[in-house]
């Protein structure tokens, strides 16, 4: 894991967020291309391949889904993107998608679908705790991160749908 590595942190799904941004500002000092103008140009590609590199990192792990997707990635679990949803979350995305698109003709069904969206999220959050609990990751163990990671990315697309068709 070396984005994990490169900041001296543990694989987490939730790193101390607060170390990891001391580690990344301390990093972004040391690279700074602004403290190479005077050495040679391998030094400067060097720093500047090492900045972007500590800002990469950053952008990735400070983000939980992006931090996911990279430690599936990692492990080598995405390799395939073909994934086999459980059938009651492939029917509650079915009805969400259908109830939104029918919104239209039923506004007054605007604040439930909103409540359903946010005991969704609820409980995505809770899987994801659950996730938590499952480092260090083994392929048994993995195929939970892995389902929550593509729930998440349907429940995201769903919520968004909603909000640009009530937006409009």
């Amino acid at each position: 894991m070396l984005y994990f590595e490169w900041f001296d942190l543990p694989v987490s799904l939730f790193p101390d967020a607060s170390l990891l941004k001391q580690r990344f500002l301390s990093k972004s000092k040391l690279f700074h291309p602004d403290k190479f103008t005077l050495a040679s140009e391998e030094e400067q590609v060097k720093a500047l391949e090492s900045s972007g590199f500590n800002n990469q990192a950053y952008k990735v792990l400070s983000d939980v889904d992006t931090r996911i997707q990279y430690i599936l990635n990692e492990y080598g679990l995405l390799k395939e993107y073909k994934e086999a949803m459980p059938p009651d979350f492939l029917m509650k995305m079915m009805v969400f998608n259908e109830a939104i698109s029918e919104l239209d003709d039923n506004p007054s069904s605007f604040s439930a679908l909103k409540d359903d969206l946010a005991k969704w999220e609820s409980e995505l959050k809770s899987e994801l705790d659950y996730c938590a609990s499952l480092l260090p990751l083994d392929i048994e163990k993995a195929d939970h991160l892995k389902t929550y990671f593509f729930k998440r990315k349907y429940y995201l697309r769903i919520r968004d749908n909603f909000f640009k068709f009530t937006s409009s």
